[in-house]
């Protein structure tokens, strides 16, 4: 049965906390969306989803022990991992360092940002320092419909450090955080294996784990899901 969902954004752009609503219909008939009671939004989506598609949650894959075991490798030290490995949307325009090369993408296009927040020890006469690691990941189709991803950007965002510690803790993620892109990259090629014999007509991006059944609410910024229609 095919389904049409609305996407409620609290945030302009699609971003932010989504309120969502799936309505089942047949095939060739209406199908109606109350909106009434929806409250403050930004931005709104509408998505009629076939019967064909395949939707995949990412967070289940990408916290995966072999990866979170491979995430803790990277940081070799120089900072400690304290959450899971979070996958939400970012438009192009917000993703960190835009300005450097705006036109690499479309200013809404969406990436897939991966990532995961991290603690530094410091020694007594600094803070420690949290923040954040992420990676910007391009999926796409190829020209004969097989699926792909590449690791397009990286940014690390943290506070702390002060007075004496926060230029020795750039460094060291300066060096940590682009040498992790051949990891992640190796990780995302193994389990796109996965669907190495499968060709598909078009590829899409879900607010959440792509439930195709009732509402709810999810931060879009920390959970999508990757949408397949195969061929």
């Amino acid at each position: 049965m095919p389904v049409l969902t609305n996407y409620w954004f609290g945030d302009t752009d699609f971003r932010g906390n989504t309120v969502f609503l799936n309505i089942g219909h047949c095939a060739n008939c209406w199908a109606w969306i109350n909106w009434a009671n929806i409250g403050s939004t930004k931005s709104t989506l509408v998505w009629e989803r076939e019967d064909r598609e395949i939707a995949v949650d990412l967070l289940p894959i990408l916290n995966a022990a072999d990866i979170l075991s491979a995430v803790d490798r990277m940081l070799d030290g120089s900072a400690t991992r304290t959450s899971g490995i979070k996958a939400g949307w970012i438009p192009w325009r917000y993703v960190p360092f835009h300005e450097s090369d705006p036109n690499r993408h479309g200013e809404l296009d969406l990436l897939i940002r991966i990532f995961l927040n991290f603690h530094v020890s410091t020694p007594w006469y600094c803070s420690d320092a949290d923040g954040d690691i992420s990676y910007y990941v391009i999926p796409y189709l190829d020209g004969a419909g097989r699926l792909g991803a590449y690791v397009d950007w990286w940014s690390y965002h943290f506070s702390g450090g002060g007075p004496f510690c926060s230029g020795a803790i750039s460094e060291a993620l300066d060096s940590a955080v682009p040498g992790g892109i051949e990891t992640l990259q190796s990780m995302i090629d193994a389990r796109l294996a996965l669907f190495s014999s499968r060709r598909f007509d078009m590829l899409y991006l879900l607010p959440g784990d792509g439930s195709r059944a009732g509402g709810g609410s999810v931060n879009v910024n920390e959970h999508v899901s990757l949408a397949l229609l195969p061929r």
